[in-house]
């Protein structure tokens, strides 16, 4: 039974789903599906990401950054609530919290996507 339990709980643990982080005012989001990840962020060197390729293995995910400068990194996941993750960029020493955004985003309309992105980003009270 305890064995059940312990495998069903970690079939859980993924990250398919979209996250918001405010992290010293500054709001952005990242969405994970399968094994790919985008962000959004009002970064002129962000702004909608491509989908790019990420690898999990135990409990670190490996990608490339965002923005101008490309550099391979790595963090660590840290499940800390339902569906709250915790991720620990283990080059820059900086944690970040991804909280779930339960809403369904349309990447499509650009104009819809941005104007729920500004309105996620002031629900946190993020400047």
């Amino acid at each position: 039974m305890i064995l059940v339990l312990f495998y069903s709980c970690k079939n859980d643990r993924n990250l398919d789903g979209n996250y918001s982080i405010c992290n010293y005012g500054e709001y952005a989001e990242v969405y994970f599906k399968g094994d790919f990840m985008r962000v959004a962020s009002e970064s002129e060197w962000v702004k909608l990401s491509e989908w790019k390729q990420v690898k999990i293995n135990n409990d670190t995910l490996y990608f490339e950054s965002f923005g101008e400068w490309r550099d391979n990194w790595k963090a660590e996941i840290k499940y800390i609530g339902k569906n709250k993750i915790e991720l620990y960029n283990l080059a820059t020493d900086i944690s970040v919290s991804l909280e779930p955004i339960n809403v369904d985003l349309n990447f499509e309309n650009s104009k819809e996507f941005w104007k729920g992105f500004k309105t996620r980003k002031n629900l946190k009270g993020c400047k």
